[in-house]
């Protein structure tokens, strides 16, 4: 939604899950988050193994129906399914599609900077090639391993000196431009609608799903709040557009800091989700730590079917709900 959308409907300042019976279910990009770790536990640090676990994890994924898929993840998913291989599958594109999943390679992979490095662009390259897209994924793996290792939120010169890092070994312009622009920011400070179109985004319209908006964007918001889960998620959806995945990293970095006590309670207990629920996450992050093996997500089954196709009609119901007038649409949420 916009944010003029979102502020008419009064949820700027009352944020609660609304998708279903006051309840929450999450978007692909938990799920890819699932399936990504899954293939990442079974590979034991082989990435030629990874990329063809993962390839294969979202070609089953696709076969589920899945709602609100990226154009960009869409179209190499379809040439994987066509045949084509993890290396080749990647399609010209700097979409955040692999910055919203890539924040759990910092956790299993803590200690080794040039693992997390060689892992993040490879998972980012089975959908997006445009080396703008690796390096803003990049920028959040490496943001995550720095937050981990923390136990307060780090200087902002701590976190600029990994944002002005990401792009090595990239053919890449513009981050350096961005970098800056975070920088002289947070030296005013600005605030968030006063920075985004500094970087080139309509605040109009919200953020987009352009990896070099959606990244400093979250990360803009993470300093100012000092990465705090609610007070950045919050703004960041407050803010509008592809809210789903620029929560989703926000919510993955303010978490690396801080851990699972600073969500929300009531955003947590409020989702509604099976056949894969958040205690088979717990399970899951419990067996990164570990670094074991673990599926807790099938390929494919007759019960994730029938839930995508639950979720895309809800997904319906909300788009027919958009096009009412604000006054009547507050009665549906």
């Amino acid at each position: 939604m916009k944010p003029a959308t979102i502020e008419g409907l009064g949820w700027a300042r009352d944020w609660k899950h609304r998708f279903i019976l006051r309840k929450g279910m999450w978007s692909d990009d938990t799920e890819h988050t699932i399936m990504l770790t899954q293939a990442l536990l079974v590979s034991a640090g082989d990435v030629s193994k990874f990329s063809n676990k993962f390839a294969w994890e979202l070609r089953w994924w696709l076969f589920g129906f899945p709602s609100g898929v990226g154009m960009a993840t869409a179209r190499a998913v379809i040439k994987l399914c066509l045949g084509f291989s993890a290396e080749k599958s990647g399609v010209f594109s700097a979409g955040n599609g692999a910055c919203m999943r890539t924040a759990i390679l910092a956790a299993y992979f803590l200690d080794e900077p040039e693992k997390r490095r060689q892992f993040t662009i490879a998972q980012t390259r089975i959908t997006h090639i445009d080396p703008k897209a690796s390096v803003a994924s990049v920028a959040i793996t490496e943001l995550a391993a720095l937050f981990l290792h923390s136990s307060t939120p780090p200087s902002h010169t701590a976190v600029l000196e990994i944002l002005k890092s990401s792009d090595r070994g990239q053919s890449c312009s513009d981050w350096s431009s961005i970098c800056s622009a975070i920088e002289e920011g947070l030296a005013n400070p600005l605030s968030l609608s006063e920075f985004l179109p500094t970087i080139g985004i309509d605040i109009k319209k919200g953020i987009s799903g352009y990896a070099y908006h959606t990244a400093p964007a979250v990360i803009y918001s993470g300093c100012l709040h000092q990465w705090d889960f609610e007070s950045v998620v919050t703004e960041i959806i407050t803010a509008g557009g592809d809210t789903d995945s620029t929560a989703a990293i926000a919510g993955a970095l303010c978490g690396s800091l801080h851990g699972a006590k600073n969500i929300p309670h009531s955003w947590v207990s409020g989702i509604l989700e099976w056949p894969t629920g958040v205690n088979e996450l717990k399970v899951l992050a419990r067996a990164v730590n570990d670094k074991t093996p673990l599926r807790v997500r099938p390929d494919w089954s007759p019960l994730l079917l029938l839930r995508n196709i639950l979720f895309f009609i809800i997904v319906l119901r909300h788009g027919f709900t958009r096009l009412l007038p604000d006054c009547v649409r507050r009665k549906f949420s």
